[in-house]
């Protein structure tokens, strides 16, 4: 049977057939396991198919390229927004510390930095669009939650996810010997105590 003419191709294709809701999930988990398992590299999106027992063309139709997968896969769609709500800004601040941490530690992640960064030097569009999509919104929620000068506090907002993601990649990939509790810690009570200086 070739790709072309595998089940969940001919199913997708058929008129008034509704598409297969598990083949994003089955094609997401997949490119994460690969993502640990091979690293950035060797990972492909034939290999992905094969895993997620879909044909190449269905992840073709859903993604552009393996690196816009990729990010699907290890970020999501979209933000979750949901731990800011109801946040005030120090919370804000927390969770934009704690978070970045948390997506920095995971495997696929680590395995994914090194040719996410080789992409986006040639990709202007892809690294716009993730640097738009995820700082956008949260800047949004910090900006009505102050009353500050919205222009300055988005301006705030995003400096900070800036120092909170950057200094989580760079500990989880050059100072991975200070990637600690304390450091981390450390780092929360800097990004709170510059909001409360401003």
């Amino acid at each position: 049977m070739t790709e072309s003419t595998k089940p969940d191709d001919a199913d997708a294709a058929k008129p008034g057939r509704p598409r297969d809701a598990t083949i994003d999930d089955r094609v997401l988990g997949a490119t994460r396991e690969l993502l640990v398992e091979l690293g950035w590299d060797d990972l492909s999106v034939r290999g992905i198919a094969a895993r997620a027992g879909v044909g190449r063309s269905t992840i073709d139709r859903r993604w552009s390229s393996k690196a816009e997968l990729v990010l699907h896969a290890i970020l999501g769609a979209t933000p979750d927004l949901g731990p800011f709500e109801g946040a005030d800004t120090d919370g804000w601040v927390r969770w934009v510390a704690s978070g970045s941490r948390e997506i920095f530690a995971m495997p696929e992640v680590r395995a994914a930095v090194p040719g996410l960064l080789n992409t986006f030097i040639r990709n202007e569009g892809l690294r716009s669009q993730l640097w738009q999509s995820f700082s956008g919104p949260p800047a949004e929620l910090f900006s009505a939650g102050t009353s500050r000068d919205p222009a300055d506090a988005e301006l705030d907002a995003r400096a900070l996810i800036a120092l909170a993601a950057g200094a989580s990649l760079f500990l989880s990939v050059v100072a991975t010997e200070d990637d600690t509790d304390e450091v981390h810690r450390r780092i929360g009570e800097m990004l709170l105590r510059s909001v409360d200086d401003a």
